[in-house]
């Protein structure tokens, strides 16, 4: 029995969603891209070669040939962990008040 060969256009929204779930297991952030193409957010734009042969291992064991992403941190993500940090810090202060 051969492997069951798939072109990017049988690659289906399940297979997607199962990659973005194992990349986000293997601690990376992903998120799905135009067109539903999974996309990994790298945490520093240095680290992008890196990260990207990691990713590829992972996708060539998970046999998913479809297309994916790999892009630098934008200053919009990095404002998006830090209010989400503030936020974090007011509920865990309201807390503490309360209690």
């Amino acid at each position: 029995m051969g492997r069951e060969e798939k072109t990017p256009a049988e690659i289906r929204t399940t297979d997607k969603l199962k990659i973005q779930k194992i990349l986000g297991e293997a601690g990376y952030i992903v998120e799905m891209g135009n067109g539903s193409v999974p996309t990994v957010v790298c945490k520093k734009r240095e680290d992008m070669s890196k990260d990207l042969a990691a990713i590829r291992k992972i996708l060539k064991e998970q046999r998913y040939e479809g297309s994916f992403g790999v892009r630098a941190p934008r200053k919009t993500d990095e404002i998006q962990v830090s209010e989400s940090e503030e936020t974090s810090e007011m509920m865990d202060d309201m807390v503490a008040a309360a209690g």
